[in-house]
C-alpha cells in the first residue's frame, strides 16, 4: 500500500479524532460549571445547601479528573460492523449533546468486541482499526481484517495492529495493553464480579495488565460496590509498583491503593530482602505461633514478683501465680494484647485478694471488704507501676526487636525452631539490621495480635490524628512524633477502630480491609504474607495473578494452604494466559532453556513475534566484569530507544557464594547443583569441573554489585536501570542485561527459577555476561 492511501486514512481519523476532542473539552467545561454552581448553592446557609454542595463538588472533581486523564490518547479502536456502523473505542466515552455516542468507554459492553472478535469468531467486525496517538495527533494505524468476505469498500492498512504494537518501545512507566487486549486475556478482565479470579501464565503473557484492566473494569461497572471500600493492589516491590503507577489513571481509574509487600503496613517500609534460609524461616506459617507466644510471654524488664500491703498484711505473688493470671486473661480476652490491659489488672487485683485470704489476712485485718482492699491497692504506686511494666503497651517493632535477644526467642520458640534458626533470626532483629520484605508481614501478626494502643486525649495533641503513635512514639518505627507529652489514655474496641477507618474525612487512617485486592506474583508470597493480605479483604473478592514456574518460595504446598484460608471460600475462576506477547521468539528460546533445567516439563508460553536479533551470550572474566557490563550497556544503547536493564545477582554472602564457583552446566545440558532439588544429581557427573578453592577464587558477581551497582551505570542516561534479579520481578525492558547467571542459578535452591524470570524480561535485546564457559554452550544451544 503507498504512503499516500495510508496518510489519507490518518487524515480520515483525525477528522474524527478531533471532533471527539472538541467535545471532551465542552464536556470538562461542563464539570468545571457544576464545581461552580455547587458553590453558588451553598451560599443559601441551610445544612442541606452545604451537603448539596459537597456531593456536587465531589462528584464534578471526579469527572474533571476522569475528562483530564483521557485527554492523551482519548482513541484509540475503531470497530467496521457489517450493518455500516462505524464505532469509535477509546479511554472514556464521549456523547454529542444530543447523546449520540462519538466514543465508546473501553470498558463498556458495546467495546467487548474490540477485544473479542477474532477471524473465527468475529462478532459482526469487518475490521479493527487501532489508532496510535501522541496527545491529540493520530500518528499511525494499524489494521486487523476479520471478516475478508464483507471487506468490500474498506482499506486494510498495516500487517496487523496487536504484533505491530508489540514491537513498540517501552517508555519507562508500564504501556497500558487498552488497545491490544486479546480475546484470552479480555474474558479475565471482564470476568463476573462476585468471586475470585486466578491468573496462570508465563512471562510475557500480560497477567499484570490484564490485572489492572480488570480493577479498570470493575470500577467502571460496579463503581458502588468497590469504590466504597476501595480496592488494593499489591505488587512484590516499590520498583514495581512505580512502574505501573501510570497505568490505572491511564485506563481511567485513579481511585485504587497501590501498595509493595514492602510498605503495606503503614509506618514501617522494607529496604532489604533476607538471605533465602532467613526468609523461609521468617516467612513459614509457624511463625504465627511464635510470634503469639512472644507477645504474651511475660515481657522483657517485667519484675518477677508484686508486693503490696493492706491493713499491715504483707501480699506477695511470685512468677508461677503471676504467669496463672496472664494465661487466664489470654484465655478469656476476646480482644487483643493491648486492649485487654484493663482486664488485666482486675485480675491481677482478685488475685492479690485471693492471696490475702489464703494467707489469713482476714484474721490480721478483721472486717476488711474487698471493695475496700481493691481500692487501696489501686492507689498504691507499687501497683500502678508494676502493672505498667506487667503489663505494658507495646508497639510491633519493639516486640521484634526483644526477639533479638536469643533466650527470649528460644522461648517463644517452643518447638517451631531449631537452635540454629533461634540464632539467624535474632541476629536478624538487633536494632542497627534493616527491616525487611518478611519482617514487614511479621509486624502486621504482632500490630494484629496486640491490638490498638491506648488513644491519648490532650486537647490539639498531634497524636490524636496520628493513628500509628502513642505518647509521641510511631508504634512501628519507634520514632518520636508530635509533642510527645502523655495525657489520660482510652481504650478502643477492634468495631470503633473499624469504624474510624471507613471516616472518609479523616485523612490519615487508611482502611485495613478491602472490597477487592489484586495480587500480583503471588507465586513468591509466604504463608506470613498471605495472612498479612487475609486480614486485608476478609470479605473481599480477589484477582490472584501468578506463574509457579516463577515461584522464589521453596514451600508451594505451605503456600497454597494459607493463599486459600486468605482468599476464604468465595467462587473462584481460573484462567490460562498462554501466549508470550512479550519477548521476542530469540529471547522466548533463551528462556525456555532455562525453564526446562528449573521445571522439567513445564510448557513455556508461546511467542507469536520475531525479531531477527540472536541473544548475545559472552564469557568474561570476574576482574573484567564491570567493563564488560558498562561496554554491553553502550553497545545496546546504540541498537534500542527504550529502557535498558541490568540483572544482578542477589547482594548475599554465605554458603551460595561458596557454591556458585563451584557449579557448572554439563556437556549434555544439566546442571549439578550443590544445593536445592530443582534437578536429578549425579555423584560424579561428566563435564563439570571443580572451582578453586574458597580463598584463591575472585570477587563474585553478587559481592560486586553488592557494594556498588551505581558504579556500573555511572555516566549512562537514566533509561539505564541497575536490579537485582527479586527487583526485576515482573518488569520489562526493551533491552537486558543478565551479569553472573551462574551465581543466579545457586543463590537459593529456586535460583534456577528466578534466573528464567530474569532471562525473560527483555522485549527486543538480550545479553548475557557469564565467568564460565558451559553457561555460553548452555544458552546458545539447546540441550541435548
Amino acid at each position: 500500500m503507498s504512503s499516500a492511501v495510508k496518510d489519507q486514512e490518518i487524515a480520515a481519523e483525525q477528522e474524527r479524532v478531533d471532533v471527539a476532542y472538541a467535545r471532551l473539552e465542552e464536556m470538562r467545561e461542563d464539570a468545571k460549571n457544576m464545581i461552580k454552581e455547587g458553590y453558588r448553592q451553598a451560599q443559601a446557609g441551610t445544612k442541606a445547601s452545604l451537603v448539596d454542595r459537597d456531593a456536587m463538588v465531589h462528584q464534578a472533581a471526579l469527572r474533571v479528573q476522569a475528562l483530564n486523564i483521557a485527554d492523551d490518547g482519548l482513541v484509540f479502536g475503531r470497530l467496521d460492523l457489517t450493518g455500516g456502523e462505524a464505532r469509535y473505542v477509546g479511554r472514556v466515552g464521549v456523547r454529542t449533546r444530543d447523546h449520540d455516542s462519538l466514543v465508546i468507554d473501553w470498558r463498556a459492553p458495546a467495546a467487548e468486541a474490540f477485544y473479542q472478535a477474532t477471524p473465527e469468531d468475529p462478532r459482526e467486525v469487518i475490521r479493527r482499526r487501532v489508532l496510535h496517538s501522541r496527545g491529540d495527533r493520530v500518528i499511525d494505524i494499524e489494521d486487523d481484517l476479520l471478516d475478508p468476505g464483507a471487506a468490500d469498500g474498506l482499506t486494510i492498512v498495516g500487517d496487523g495492529a496487536f504484533l505491530a504494537s508489540l514491537a513498540r518501545t517501552r517508555e519507562g512507566p508500564m504501556r497500558d495493553i487498552v488497545a491490544t487486549i486479546q480475546r484470552e486475556q479480555d474474558e479475565v478482565i471482564r470476568a463476573p464480579a462476585d468471586g475470585t479470579v486466578i491468573v496462570r501464565g508465563g512471562p510475557g503473557t500480560g497477567k499484570t495488565a490484564v490485572a489492572l484492566h480488570r480493577v479498570a473494569y470493575l470500577l467502571f461497572r460496579h463503581r458502588r460496590r468497590f469504590g466504597s471500600r476501595g480496592v488494593l493492589i499489591v505488587g512484590p516491590n516499590p520498583r514495581f509498583t512505580s512502574y505501573i503507577r501510570r497505568v490505572l489513571p491511564s485506563l481511567g481509574e485513579g481511585s485504587a491503593t497501590l501498595r509493595s509487600l514492602g510498605d503495606l503496613v503503614e509506618g514501617v517500609t522494607a529496604t532489604a530482602h533476607d538471605t533465602p534460609e532467613l526468609a523461609a524461616v521468617k516467612g513459614a506459617g509457624s511463625m504465627a505461633r511464635v510470634l503469639r507466644r512472644a507477645v504474651t510471654d511475660h515481657p522483657p524488664g517485667a519484675a518477677d514478683s508484686v508486693t503490696v500491703v493492706h491493713a499491715g498484711v504483707v501480699v506477695r505473688l511470685d512468677r508461677s501465680r503471676l504467669d496463672r493470671v496472664r494465661q487466664n486473661v489470654h484465655r478469656r480476652s476476646r480482644g487483643n494484647v493491648n486492649t485487654a490491659r484493663g482486664r488485666a489488672g482486675e485480675q491481677l487485683v482478685d488475685a492479690l485478694w485471693n492471696r490475702f485470704v489464703e494467707i489469713g489476712g482476714l484474721s490480721d485485718a478483721a472486717g476488711t471488704k474487698r471493695s475496700e482492699f481493691a481500692a487501696n491497692i489501686r492507689d498504691q504506686r507499687t501497683f500502678t507501676d508494676f502493672l505498667a511494666t506487667w503489663w505494658p503497651v507495646r508497639r510491633p517493632l519493639d516486640v521484634l526487636l526483644s526477639l533479638g535477644d536469643a533466650q527470649r526467642l528460644s522461648s517463644a520458640a517452643g518447638r517451631d525452631l531449631s537452635g540454629h534458626q533461634v540464632g539467624l533470626l535474632a541476629a536478624s532483629w538487633s536494632a542497627e539490621a534493616a527491616r525487611t520484605y518478611q519482617d514487614v508481614a511479621l509486624l502486621d501478626e504482632i500490630d494484629n495480635l496486640l491490638g490498638a494502643p491506648p488513644r491519648t486525649w490532650a486537647g490539639a495533641n498531634e497524636d490524636d490524628e496520628d493513628p500509628y503513635a502513642s505518647d509521641g512514639i510511631n508504634i512501628f518505627t519507634g520514632e518520636r512524633t508530635g509533642s510527645g507529652q502523655p495525657a489520660m489514655r482510652e481504650l478502643t474496641t477492634t468495631i470503633e477502630r473499624m469504624e474510624r477507618a471507613r471516616r472518609v474525612d479523616d485523612g490519615v487512617e487508611e482502611s485495613r480491609e478491602y472490597a477487592h485486592i489484586v495480587v500480583d506474583e503471588a507465586q513468591d508470597l509466604s504463608p506470613m504474607q498471605w495472612r498479612m493480605l487475609g486480614r486485608r479483604g476478609r470479605q473481599a473478592t480477589w484477582t490472584v495473578v501468578e506463574d509457579p514456574a516463577q515461584s522464589a518460595w521453596e514451600d508451594l504446598d505451605a503456600s497454597r494452604q494459607a493463599m486459600d484460608a486468605a482468599l476464604g471460600s468465595r467462587a473462584r475462576r481460573d484462567f490460562a494466559l498462554t501466549t508470550n506477547y512479550r519477548n521476542s521468539v530469540e529471547i522466548a528460546d533463551v528462556a525456555a532453556r532455562v525453564l526446562t533445567l528449573a521445571v522439567p516439563g513445564a510448557v513455556p508460553a508461546r511467542a507469536v513475534r520475531a525479531s531477527g536479533y540472536e541473544p548475545a551470550v559472552t564469557v568474561t572474566g570476574s576482574g573484567d566484569l564491570a567493563d564488560a557490563v558498562r561496554e554491553a550497556v553502550t553497545t545496546l544503547l546504540d541498537q534500542v530507544e527504550g529502557t535498558i536493564g541490568v540483572i544482578v545477582p542477589l547482594a548475599v554472602t554465605g554458603p551460595a557464594e561458596v557454591a556458585a564457583s563451584a557449579v557448572t552446566p554439563q556437556a549434555d545440558g544439566q546442571i549439578a547443583l550443590p544445593i536445592g532439588d530443582q534437578l536429578p544429581r549425579s555423584q560424579s557427573p561428566a563435564g563439570t569441573r571443580p572451582g578453586p578453592p574458597a580463598e584463591s577464587r575472585p570477587e563474585t558477581a553478587a559481592a560486586a554489585s553488592g557494594r556498588d551497582r551505581r558504579a556500573l551505570v555511572a555516566g549512562f542516561p537514566d533509561r539505564v536501570q541497575v536490579l537485582d534479579v527479586l527487583e526485576a520481578k515482573g518488569l520489562e525492558f526493551d533491552a537486558a542485561v543478565i551479569v553472573a547467571p551462574e551465581e543466579v542459578a545457586v543463590q537459593s535452591p529456586r535460583g534456577l527459577r528466578t534466573l528464567y524470570v530474569a532471562v525473560s524480561r527483555a522485549t527486543q535485546r538480550l545479553t548475557v555476561l557469564t565467568a564460565d564457559p558451559h553457561w555460553r554452550d548452555l544458552l546458545d544451544h539447546s540441550p541435548a
